[in-house]
């Protein structure tokens, strides 16, 4: 068996943005308010190339998927400077589209923290798992996963997308 083609979110699945986003601005929990502050970071190249490191992977990932409104310089930067795989980014400049419409085709699975973003891509036929982190560990579905460990991610695509006819094109 080949090995999994994964598309990676960066923020908040390997990169800290709510917890740097949170330490700048204080709270995050009014939509329309992290919405502006977001578009006042955009060319702050300090804030995203600092972001914390969150989580690592023990696997090469295929390409990036994220929805970024800053230079894809900046993270860029980020990824080299903190030792994650340079790999092509694909970058959504608004909140509300399907990462599916991006990248399906490209990657056999997206790894997210949004359930949103995994929700959309599922019903569009692209495979998607939700990294369990503490604003999403209330969401209950069968996509979840517990770690960016490889052999996890491969035993949870195979549990749920391997043989199923919705995702027949992989």
């Amino acid at each position: 068996m080949t090995k999994l083609n994964i598309a990676l979110d960066i923020d908040d699945t390997i990169a800290g943005f709510i917890q740097a986003y949170t330490k700048k601005f204080g709270e995050f929990n009014d939509n329309v308010k992290i919405t502006r502050n977001v578009y006042k970071l955009r060319k702050d190249k300090h804030f995203w190339e600092t972001l914390p490191i969150i989580d690592t992977i023990d696997f090469e990932p295929h390409i990036y998927c994220t929805k970024r409104i800053n230079s894809k310089i900046y993270t860029r930067n980020w990824l080299k400077n903190n030792g994650f795989p340079i790999k092509p980014i694909y970058q959504m400049y608004h909140q509300k589209g399907n990462k599916a419409d991006l990248i399906k085709g490209l990657c056999d699975v997206l790894i997210d923290d949004s359930f949103y973003n995994v929700d959309l891509a599922i019903k569009s036929g692209l495979p998607s798992l939700l990294i369990i982190r503490d604003h999403n560990k209330h969401i209950n579905t069968p996509y979840k996963i517990n770690t960016l460990n490889y052999k996890e991610i491969e035993k949870k695509y195979n549990e749920l997308f391997r043989d199923n006819p919705k995702f027949n094109w992989i």
